[in-house]
């Protein structure tokens, strides 16, 4: 390097953009000109950029003390307070910025130069308290100034106080705006301040330069220069350089981002020694780059490796002071730059560092382009949750840092700890005479300084790494400190116990010995010991030998669940087999393809079982037909070369290609599982009654099956059925005296709810295990009370590939927060865990990574996948012993500081947009929501190089095919979804384009106009609405604004924003918060957001009671009452008026009505004749197979609408109708649970006013009202609420949903009718499912979307979704049963089904179809729905997206009560009857699996 370029390296990075400005100007490209002084007529001058954004922070964020920058000093010695008052106050005067308020004139901010009157030093005499307490008074005062915000309108922006101690000890504060300073400007004024202050106290003139401008000269100069040519240059680097989309970082937080940044913060401090420094410097100017470079470029390092981001974007400051005429200026000169480097592809430290270099030059020589003019021409999509264009700031501190002196004094800077944070992180460094000093300041609302403090430890490991190795690949440098490196990869992997080399069945017979006569399993009404299990084993084993049967060979074993089921499994260990499990309630597909993927040798079943399985070339053992056989052969153990390296099982686990693969398990890793069970559990110790409750195809019956029986317990076989029926269940664990099971935490919800209702506890249990990933922690605390505090509760997770468990967690107090996932724990003894990036790095505590699986569990591979086994299982590069590998196990978690680890979701590959994450099923889900939408499907489409765009594509219900616009659509949406997740072009198709097996064909979707994509215009209708509309014309320069416009997407900006909100405030007369117009950014969404102000509602949302008068609402109209008093009728009703008789229930109510019934029924249905009426009718019976020709003489048409008066007839119409009609069965109404009471006021509420109007024309007429059991929810203050059939809504809260909010003032009224003599019954029912017999299901319903969904998917949540349903059939049944016993008291029929659907036994379900299903964390689950979306965008679990999500992330938990719903009144009416509920079990299950295949909505198997 020649020594020009090597001085040019030690510039500091503020000189050398001097240089390079200077340079510049020498070719012309910088005008030379000085800043000229402006004309002082008028005290108001514009603002400067920078200022002009911090004027538009502040109006978001007008208590904010974020921008305040604060100073310190203690003064020891002697001090003259009059010369320190005059120094001040000379200062001030020299600086017109100090004394320089902002407000606004004709909409704009300006800036307003006031007189400079003098300023009162306050001083704060502390001399009384006691030394301890002043330096904590001192601490106080300091921080309490820094965090007072300032009125940007009406404050001096330097505020000074004076803090006395004692007579010779001061502490002086400084606080100002950063609107009038920056760090810059500090030490100018400290400088000022001591050269004042000198001349001051010897009362001599002081001799400080003429300034030769002010900063109101430069605001203007800026404006004036910085267009044209010179604009263009800088804008179209910055253009070059930021192009494309800008990710967001996703460093690892502690806590969910808040839907708003926050900007609560803290700062850590740190320090590197000398000799580090000295490296730095050196490595530095041995690289050609500066210090500043170094340090940013390793900073870059950690965030990758913190992220596993390639594209990193940090700002830094830089000072700005490129022209002698400011530099001695006091003002907002700091820029902020965007640094943006790439880290892909693992660059080497060096090769990164001349990347930087080379950003960092340019980014220098286009220095002028202001951070917020760069924000306005960039346009980044805006999101209130974090700052734009970049979330991380580095900063390398330039200022001048000279010590100063005073006569008689000392002056000490204190440290003031900051409590703000711009950004999500602030790296903060400076150079001292002992080496580089820092600070991280961080938000709080994000980190813990735990976390915070574990980062700086992996800079200064990643430093010290860097120094030794700068040629290596970034992802080999060291990132964890020795000490963590020491507890993350062996301290946290230290359990290790001994293991001999045994068999599994060995330990087994070791345990005859010790309790031959014991209980060994139980099954039902079966007992047998451990001698006689091990006697029956044996013959078998000793049968198998004789047909040939011996180590490593697969044996399959297709037996139901019993007894012999376990003798079998132990007879193919005995002889050196391998067992294959091969479940019997499998599909025979299923069965077929594992029977041919494993080439079994042969196969132990039962004679009926025989013809399930596809046969070929395998030898057949019948344990029951050729029990003669077996039971001659001889009771003793049998001999066999089998030895601990042998196979033990294979079980089939689903696969990602769809097709299922054999994992592997030898016999060494099944004994380590066990021996570390009993390490963990002490199972001989506290555990002697086993409950099995998993399938024998799942491993998890392997563990149960081993935990039993090599600890000399008994094995408790429970029935499938028992699973669905936890009083069945519990009492099989009492008769058992059960003390041990694994659950899965449907059947563990399951059995505590019965638990609480019943009053009963699991106090007996010595060790409750629950194996899942998605048990959250305020469950797990609600089972520890029905447990015994002896209870050991514990959260296990594992694999297959890993020999069934791998972790484990419990713990007697958790101080986690309840909405937190469960940790799944630490290691089993000899199992390591390593959570690693990309690189396979070690990452360290609270980053996530993906989980490999290491140690003495590991299964040998899959069988017949040599290349799945290779990718899988990787060799293990952090032991030192050979052939070990770990297991990649595709799942995402942490290390938590203690050692445990929390589980994340499943590696990720969702689908971004322009740095943004989007979740295309919760878009098509919101949609799915619109009452005119039939179908929607939700792309992200390139049409246009490098643009892409998420497209929504429409099939309109046919009544409203030109009826939507996408306008509509934008609005419906805004008020639902983030704004970054709008779609920006609508098209509307009449069809959805189809491939030849009935999906949506993505790619014949058209593409969207986008010349002329639609954007209707509405105009405004209200006068909030028209005079918003009049001031956004104005600011924005529009000729008109539509209700429905983006004020953004019609060019608004910061500043016309600011000015904007400042035309509402004034024509408006409201103090409207700048946030409102981001949050609410159409004329219609802020028009109803500003009204709410206007009315004093500040938080923006208003209770239902400011909104909707309750007691007006309910109050029926008084000409509706029965004209002649009800008479009971001698004979069965002749003629049945039905409402909503073509919707689901309701078809199956007008079904049943024809069915128990001979009367006619009078149906009210939307038909302009009669033709199309019975049609429409006959459709909706057709469809859900239950039409039949001989109902269309008992079926009349009404042509009407519930929605109109007297059902939309004449009066004459409605007369005679009324004359016909003996009874009324009320069915009928608009059911949306998105749309507020307003809209679905008119067909709920207002057509039950009219059924009730009808019911009192000419005889008076019963009424059976159908009404839900959701108006109910949990009174405050109680655990449990129980809602019955007597109870009186007025006891209860309005519902909170618009449709709920209409069956409770529907109740009201009919309760009202009641009184006045009307009989009426309601009946409230649960959630109706499809029908028990056919199968035949509501096509929206949840059940039948979610089965048709998950078995699409391949996967079910983890969560249990404990859906109380009852088929259509029930129900309907019920209602016209229970309607006929003509007990017309006005009380109300609770229908709901104390049963619940599980996940799990939908799971159980599903895969006994064959269909390759497995459950999942819902996190993962949600994921994995969103990465199909792209293959297939119809997927019909879209619409129950918002059925499964989580509670917003920034709402903090309500612990509320439950609710439970009492049906006394029902089931006593229906006791005497033949009509039950049927089970929801797999029965039912399948009935409707079975239905949904044959009528084509399944995928082929």
């Amino acid at each position: 390097m020649s020594s020009l370029l090597q001085k040019i390296a030690e510039l500091s990075p503020d000189k050398r953009a001097l240089l390079l400005q200077k340079l510049n100007q020498q070719k012309g490209k910088v005008s030379q000109a000085k800043i000229q002084p402006q004309s002082r007529d008028t005290q108001n001058f514009p603002l400067s950029y920078a200022q002009q954004r911090l004027w538009f922070l502040s109006q978001l964020e007008p208590q904010s003390s974020a921008y305040n920058i604060p100073a310190a000093i203690r003064l020891t010695g002697r001090l003259n307070i009059a010369a320190l008052e005059n120094s001040i106050n000379e200062i001030v005067h020299r600086h017109e910025i100090l004394r320089t308020t902002f407000t606004v004139v004709d909409g704009e901010p300006v800036q307003v130069i006031n007189a400079a009157d003098k300023l009162q030093l306050p001083i704060i005499d502390l001399q009384t308290l006691s030394e301890t307490e002043r330096e904590t008074e001192v601490l106080r005062q300091a921080m309490q100034d820094a965090q007072t915000p300032f009125n940007l309108e009406q404050d001096a922006l330097l505020r000074v106080s004076l803090l006395r101690l004692s007579q010779i000890d001061h502490v002086i504060l400084f606080t100002m705006h950063h609107i009038v300073s920056d760090g810059w400007s500090t030490g100018i004024l400290i400088r000022e301040l001591t050269t004042l202050y000198q001349a001051c106290d010897r009362s001599q003139p002081c001799n400080l330069p003429q300034l030769p401008i002010q900063y109101a000269d430069f605001a203007v100069w800026q404006r004036q220069w910085l267009q044209g040519e010179v604009l263009n240059n800088q804008v179209n680097y910055w253009k070059q350089q930021l192009g494309g989309d800008l990710p967001v970082l996703e460093s690892p937080t502690d806590r969910p981002r808040p839907a708003i940044q926050t900007d609560r913060g803290a700062t850590e401090s740190f320090a590197l020694s000398e000799s580090v420094t000295a490296a730095l410097k050196n490595l530095s100017q041995q690289e050609g780059v500066t210090l500043f470079m170094t340090l940013l470029a390793a900073f870059k390092v950690l965030l990758h490796r913190y992220t596993q981001q390639d594209d990193i974007l940090v700002g830094t400051p830089i000072a700005n002071r490129n022209r002698s005429e400011i530099e001695g200026l006091i003002g907002f000169f700091v820029n902020t730059l965007v640094l943006r480097s790439n880290l892909a592809g693992n660059p080497t430290f060096k090769e990164l560092l001349a990347q930087v270099r080379e950003v960092t030059l340019g980014a220098y020589a286009h220095q002028d382009l202001p951070f917020e003019q760069l924000v306005e021409e960039l346009q980044p999509e805006r999101d209130l949750s974090h700052s734009s264009l970049f979330q991380v700031m580095f900063i390398l501190q330039n200022a001048p840092t000279e010590v100063l002196h005073l006569p008689d004094l000392t002056l000490d800077p204190l440290k003031i700890e900051s409590q703000t944070a711009n950004f999500d992180l602030t790296l903060s460094m400076v150079e001292t005479e002992i080496g580089i000093k820092g600070g991280i300041e961080y938000n709080t609302d994000l980190f813990d300084a735990d976390r915070i403090s574990r980062m700086l430890g992996h800079f200064l490991t990643l430093l010290e790494s860097i120094i030794a190795h700068p040629e290596q690949p970034i992802s080999d440098l060291a990132l964890l400190t020795a000490t963590e490196n020491q507890q993350i990869l062996n301290t946290w992997n230290s359990n290790q116990i001994y293991v001999p080399q045994q068999c599994i069945h060995q330990l087994f017979e070791v345990q005859v010995e010790k309790t031959p006569d014991a209980v060994a399993v139980v099954f039902e009404n079966e007992k047998i010991t451990y001698k006689e299990l091990n006697q029956r084993a044996n013959k078998l084993a000793h049968y198998l030998q004789t047909q040939g049967i011996k180590p490593d060979i697969l044996v399959g074993i297709c037996l139901e669940r019993s007894c012999e089921l376990v003798v079998g499994i132990l007879g193919i260990l005995k002889v050196g087999g391998a067992y294959l499990p091969l479940d019997p309630a499998y599909p025979q597909e299923r069965l077929a393809y594992m029977l041919e993927d494993a080439q079994l040798s042969a196969i132990i079943t039962q004679e009926k079982l025989v013809n399930n399985l596809s046969i070929h070339n395998i030898q057949i053992i019948c344990i029951d037909s050729n029990w003669e056989q077996i039971t001659n052969q001889t009771r003793e153990n049998p001999v066999s070369q089998v030895t601990a390296n042998n196979l033990a099982y294979v079980i089939y686990t689903s696969g990602s290609t769809g097709k299922s693969k054999g994992v592997m398990i030898e016999h060494r890793s099944l004994v380590n599982a066990y021996l570390a069970w009993e390490e963990a559990y002490h199972l001989q110790k506290n555990a002697t009654s086993h409950l099995q409750m998993a399938s024998f195809s799942f491993d998890v019956f392997t563990g149960d099956l081993v935990r039993a029986l090599c600890s000399g317990g008994k094995l408790v076989l429970c029935p499938r059925e028992f699973l669905l029926e936890p009083e069945k269940l519990y009492q099989l664990m009492l008769q058992e005296q059960v003390d041990c099971a694994e659950f899965v935490p449907g059947v563990l919800r399951n059995l505590t709810q019965y638990l609480e209702q019943s009053q009963q506890r699991l106090d007996f249990m010595q060790l409750l295990v629950c194996g899942s990933d998605s048990w959250y922690v305020q469950e797990y605390e609600e089972f520890r009370q029905i447990c015994s505090p002896k209870t050991r509760l514990i959260n296990s997770f594992g694999l297959t590939e890993a020999t069934i468990d791998s972790t484990y967690f419990e713990t007697r107090k958790t101080n986690l927060p309840v909405e937190q996932l469960v940790p799944i724990g630490q290691p089993f003894a000899n199992t390591e865990i390593y959570i690693l990036d990309s690189y396979l790095q070690p990452l360290p505590v609270g980053v996530t990574g993906e989980i490999y699986i290491g140690g003495a569990g590991l299964a040998r591979g899959y069988l017949n996948r040599p290349d799945l086994t290779a990718e899988k299982f990787i060799p293990n590069y952090f032991t030192q012993k050979t052939g070990e590998y770990i297991y990649k196990t595709g799942d995402l978690g942490r290390w938590l500081p203690d050692g445990n680890i929390e589980l994340i979701g499943r590696v990720d590959n969702q689908v971004k947009l322009r740095g943004f994450r989007i979740e295309l099923g919760e878009v098509e889900a919101v949609l799915g929501k619109h009452p005119m939408l039939k179908e929607s499907v939700v792309l992200v489409r390139e049409d246009r190089s490098k643009q892409q765009q998420l497209t929504a594509y429409i099939v309109p219900e046919s009544a409203h095919l030109n009826q939507i616009h996408s306008s509509e659509l934008q609005q419906f949406l805004q008020e639902k979804l983030p704004s970054y997740m709008i779609p920006s072009a609508f098209v509307m198709l009449a069809v959805f384009p189809l491939t030849p097996n009935g999906k949506i064909d993505r790619r014949a979707l058209p593409k969207p106009n986008l010349q002329g994509i639609e954007n209707t215009f509405i105009a405004p209708h209200t006068k909030t609405e028209i005079k918003l509309a009049q001031l956004w014309a104005e600011v924005l320069n529009v000729e008109k604004v539509g209700i429905y416009d983006n004020f953004f997407e019609l060019g608004g900006n910061s500043l016309l924003t600011t000015k904007l909100i400042l035309k509402i405030r004034a024509d408006f007369q409201v103090n409207l918060p700048l946030r409102v117009l981001f949050e609410s950014p159409t004329v219609a969404s802020l028009a109803i957001n500003l009204e709410r102000y206007q009315q004093g509602e500040s938080n923006n949302k208003l209770s239902q009671e400011h909104i909707i008068n309750w007691n007006q609402e309910t109050i029926l109209d008084s000409t509706i009452y029965p004209k002649i008093p009800y008479k009971q009728p001698e004979s069965e009703a002749k003629n049945i008026l039905l409402t909503g008789a073509t919707g689901f229930l309701g078809a199956f109510l007008l079904f049943e009505l024809l069915q128990q019934t001979n009367a006619k029924i009078y149906c009210l249905v939307r038909a302009n004749n009669s033709e199309a009426g019975n049609k429409k009718l006959q459709k909706a019976l057709d469809s859900y197979l239950i039409w039949n020709n001989s109902f269309s003489q008992r079926i009349i048409p009404v042509m009407g609408d519930l929605s109109q008066p007297l059902f939309g007839l004449n009066e004459q119409e409605f007369q005679e109708l009324a004359n016909q009609i003996d009874v009324i069965y009320h069915n009928g109404a608009w059911v949306h649970h998105i749309y507020p009471y307003s809209v679905l006021k008119g067909a709920n509420v207002l057509g039950t006013q009219e059924v009730l109007r009808f019911a009192c024309q000419v005889q008076t007429k019963p009424v059976h009202f159908i009404s839900t059991a959701s108006i109910f929810s949990p009174l405050k203050g109680s655990v449990v609420t129980v809602a019955t059939e007597a109870d009186s809504i007025d006891n209860y809260p309005v519902p909170s949903s618009g449709y709920l909010q209409t069956k409770w003032v529907c109740e009201k009224l009919i309760k009202t009718a009641h009184k006045r003599g009307l009989p009426i019954n309601i009946y409230r029912i649960g959630r109706v499912s499809g029908h028990s017999q056919s199968g035949v299901f509501n096509v929206n319903d949840l059940v039948y979307k979610l089965i048709i969904g998950c078995i699409q998917i391949g996967s079910v949540p983890d969560r249990d979704i404990q859906e109380d349903i009852m088929p259509v059939d029930y129900v309907s049944q019920a209602i016209i049963h229970l309607s006929k016993q003509q007990k017309y008291s006005g009380q109300a029929f609770h229908l709901v089904n104390n049963q619940l659907l599980h996940t799990n036994t939908l799971l159980q379900v599903i895969q006994s179809f064959g269909y390759q299903t497995q459950q999942l964390s819902y996190e993962d689950w949600q994921l994995k729905l969103i990465n199909i979306a792209g293959a297939s965008p119809e997927h019909p679990l879209y619409p129950l997206v918002p059925f499964f999500s989580e509670e917003d992330s920034d709402k903090q938990p309500v612990k509320t009560g439950s609710l439970k719903i009492d049906c006394q009144n029902a089931i006593a009416e229906l006791s005497n009857s033949q009509i039950i509920c049927p089970d929801i079990d797999e029965k039912l299950l399948f009935t409707y699996i079975s239905y949904l295949a044959k009528q084509g909505f399944l995928d082929k198997k």
